[in-house]
């Protein structure tokens, strides 16, 4: 018996090496606030990072940035419909609470104009609608959860927009993510 179970074990890492994000394609999908048309939309963006492996974890690049923050948001912080454009282009994630995105004057059909971020593993987001990139009519962010809303946030290095495609109008969803 014992010989049996140590080829079965042997061969875990070959199992382990096959099914890793770089064999399998993985994308990094992220929600992006962009600028089209002179108004901030919501948009599901696959980042063109080629995810690597290494000691058991998957990296992806998606650039380099300067003057990172770590943000503590009150509970149910509200802005009263106020319209505001991100201050560079900036990745934040969601580290707890919630965030929810609306752009109202993306032209776009209403149920394509809102996003719930909830913190953790899926809490990831980019916002590139700066008044740089053109957006006159921005967007706006509330913060309802009834718990401080702790948010990481990474402003890109030259205010670059990272490498991506659009997957798709309107904010990732679930299956957009669920590899991820």
């Amino acid at each position: 018996m014992l010989p049996k179970l140590t080829n079965l074990f042997s061969a875990l890492p070959l199992i382990t090496r096959n099914t890793s994000a770089e064999s399998l394609g993985i994308p990094f999908n992220v929600t992006a606030i962009a600028t089209v048309n002179n108004s901030s939309r919501l948009e599901c963006w696959t980042l063109l990072s080629i995810p690597k492996s290494g000691a058991g974890a998957v990296s992806y690049d998606i650039g380099n940035f300067e003057g990172g923050f770590v943000g503590i948001l009150p509970a149910r912080t509200y802005k009263e419909n106020t319209i505001t454009h991100a201050p560079a282009v900036q990745f934040t994630i969601a580290l707890s609470g919630l965030i929810h995105i609306r752009t109202p004057y993306s032209g776009l059909a209403d149920h394509l104009n809102e996003a719930w971020i909830q913190g953790g593993k899926y809490g990831f987001v980019i916002a590139a609608d700066t008044k740089a990139s053109g957006s006159i009519k921005g967007h706006v962010t509330e913060f309802p959860s009834d718990e401080p809303t702790w948010l990481a946030q990474f402003p890109t290095l030259g205010n670059a927009i990272p490498q991506h495609v659009v997957l798709h109008e309107g904010p990732c969803g679930q299956v957009d993510l669920i590899n991820l």
